[in-house]
């Protein structure tokens, strides 16, 4: 497995040094081994000095043991580091795959931490600072890691958390989604209604399987009732006018969140249960 992790990635050796988008926090199974990465926001080419503006990946493999803490490197979100790497070997990508795959490096040691380099100390000052949309409903703040605005909601009586996916892939606008957000919460009311009803339709014969798998003898739960019970906890719009939202489900499935999507043009596509 670590030979063919390995030749993956070309055999020449060089030094980069990266600033962070996010830290270690996972790895892919791959039998006796953990692949664990990380995703860098900027690179240097220590052999040039010059930066590279472009997203990539740090992956490394370690022994898959129960024992172990951690996932190899201590890596930090934000933190800036001096590596000596591989770079992968460049293959033809998919259209639903991320072009970071082919700015991939395998680490081979890790040479420095917390380096003062000035040009990827200015672009992580740059990057620190709050990008924020204010709304008649609440404030959204820029995630750069998650590619998506942020926001606490306040919305005919409810609180609840909105997300608008920016407007291309680590992007600091999200103006196609804040569009859909804006034009939907202006009919909140129907809207919410609309996607309750749809919800009750689809998952109350749902709810009654469930309930005579509880014990107890309660009447079966009406429709309405349904509809009472489920209350939005999440809204995600996307640049491409889809919403996904998430209901809290009055413990009707036992805390399960019901999940409803909705295609660009405002079509309730489906509802079930996640988690």
């Amino acid at each position: 497995m670590l030979q063919d992790f390995e030749s993956g990635f070309v055999t020449e050796e060089t030094e980069i040094t990266v600033l962070l988008k996010d830290s270690s926090n996972g790895a892919a199974v791959l039998g006796d081994w953990l692949r664990p990465s990380v995703n860098f926001l900027a690179s240097i080419d220590n052999d040039t000095g010059e930066m590279i503006k472009e997203e990539g990946r740090l992956e490394w493999l370690i022994k898959k043991d129960p024992d172990r803490k951690g996932w190899g490197y201590d890596f930090e979100q934000y933190g800036i580091y001096k590596l000596l790497v591989r770079k992968c070997i460049p293959r033809k990508l998919e259209s639903f795959e991320s072009a970071t795959l082919n700015n991939c490096y395998m680490i081979v040691k890790v040479l420095e931490e917390n380096v003062q380099n000035d040009k990827l100390l200015e672009y992580k000052e740059y990057l620190s600072k709050p990008v924020e949309i204010d709304t008649p409903y609440g404030k959204f703040v820029l995630d750069r890691s998650m590619s998506w605005f942020e926001g606490e909601i306040e919305l005919n009586g409810l609180d609840f958390t909105a997300f608008l996916e920016t407007d291309e892939d680590n992007g600091e606008t999200a103006e196609l989604a804040l569009k859909v957000f804006l034009k939907t919460a202006e009919n909140f009311e129907d809207f919410d209604r609309k996607n309750k009803e749809f919800a009750a339709d689809n998952l109350l014969d749902l709810a009654h399987e469930w309930q005579e798998s509880d014990e107890g003898e309660n009447e079966p739960l009406t429709r309405e009732q349904f509809i009472e019970a489920i209350g939005v906890s999440e809204w995600t719009v996307t640049p491409y006018g889809n919403m996904t939202l998430y209901y809290y489900d009055g413990d009707i499935f036992w805390g399960h969140a019901i999940e409803i999507n909705i295609d660009e043009d405002g079509t309730i596509e489906d509802a079930d249960i996640a988690g």
